[in-house]
């Protein structure tokens, strides 16, 4: 199969005697467009894929201020500069460009340029750019990736540091309500709750984290997730991440109780999560019923900070709290805005 029209057709000024076809067939391969520059006419000739990418026309010249003017608008003065720099005396005669080039659709492509230059020199010694060979490839799919891993580090940062100003404050707050020798445990299980967040989000990245799974995975370590004992019913309610770790943490210590006091103390007691969903408000109930009598505790620690002031604080919610001898009643009612992640992954 003959090679495709391109820009081994045309003469370049010093081009070693190759073979035309083998070297087409490796641009191809490769992904370039060339394009040959004629400094004394000002004009530059682009193979069929060169010209593509600059949206030209192919095989015949065209100023080179017209394909300078192809260039995204924020990056010609760099481009002009390296050129500039490339066609003085005395520098070095190849040079490496990246920039954009708009499409007509609004976006933009990124291009990597690579131009080496032939120089002359006059009887007076003068030296003067006469022809140049220019090498292009379209990096648009590398640099939507680097894209993607400059803001994957970008939202990683932003999650260590909430995590960190969480851990910091379960710390404070374990420290302030616990006595000393229970310290280790009690915030050893804390971290272990959070974990289990971290885990969940990681593991649903791709499809984000739904309220139901996050209720399982914090009453999985204190019960099976078949236990017949647990409802958990309620809407489809995909998470962002803030929220899920302020609920997280609520269910925890809901659960602990639950365990040490409550329902799920003994094999006769019962234990219902549940929620409510309207366009504006989410209401997420906690309801335990055939456990211990239950009574209100004498003194506030970091259980009772978790389930009000600090989920009330976090969610913009209202908390209420019930000891109801038949089992404990508590809900929470916030915004849906406060909770819901409104850019769920894809």
């Amino acid at each position: 199969m003959p090679p495709p029209d391109g820009i081994f057709d045309l003469p370049v000024a010093g081009q070693p005697d190759v073979s035309a076809a083998l070297l087409q067939l490796g641009v191809q391969v490769a992904g370039l467009g060339l394009g040959t520059v004629d400094y004394v006419n000002d004009t530059i000739t682009l193979d069929t894929r060169a010209a593509e990418l600059f949206d030209l026309p192919a095989l015949r010249p065209v100023p080179r201020d017209e394909l300078h003017a192809r260039i995204h608008p924020e990056d010609q003065p760099h481009v002009q500069h390296e050129v500039e720099a490339l066609l003085a005396p005395g520098q070095p005669d190849i040079v490496d460009v990246v920039h954009r080039v708009p499409r007509p659709d609004g976006g933009h492509r990124w291009l990597s340029a690579r131009k080496q230059v032939t120089f002359t020199h006059d009887a007076d010694g003068n030296t003067r750019p006469v022809s140049g060979l220019v090498a292009i490839m379209d990096i648009s799919a590398l640099k939507s990736h680097e894209d993607r891993v400059v803001a994957l580090m970008g939202e990683m940062n932003h999650r260590l540091k909430n995590v960190l100003t969480i851990v910091q404050s379960i710390a404070r707050l374990t420290a302030r309500t616990t006595d000393p020798q229970d310290f280790l445990a009690s915030f050893n299980a804390r971290m272990a709750a959070l974990g289990q967040n971290q885990n969940l989000l990681m593991q649903q990245a791709a499809v984000g984290v739904q309220l139901g799974d996050l209720v399982r995975e914090q009453l999985s370590p204190f019960a099976s997730k078949t236990d017949p004992r647990i409802t958990v019913e309620g809407p489809a309610l995909i998470l962002r991440e803030s929220a899920m770790q302020s609920i997280g943490l609520t269910l925890h210590e809901l659960a602990t109780n639950a365990t040490k006091y409550g329902a799920l103390s003994v094999s006769e007691g019962r234990l219902t999560v549940s929620w409510t969903l309207t366009d504006e408000t989410l209401s997420l109930y906690w309801r335990e019923d055939g456990g211990p009598s239950v009574k209100a505790p004498e003194h506030r620690g970091f259980g009772t900070s978790v389930l009000q002031t600090m989920t009330e604080a976090a969610l913009n919610a209202t908390v209420t709290q019930d000891f109801d001898p038949k089992g404990l009643r508590w809900s929470m009612t916030c915004p849906v805005q406060a909770i819901r992640d409104t850019n769920p992954p894809r």
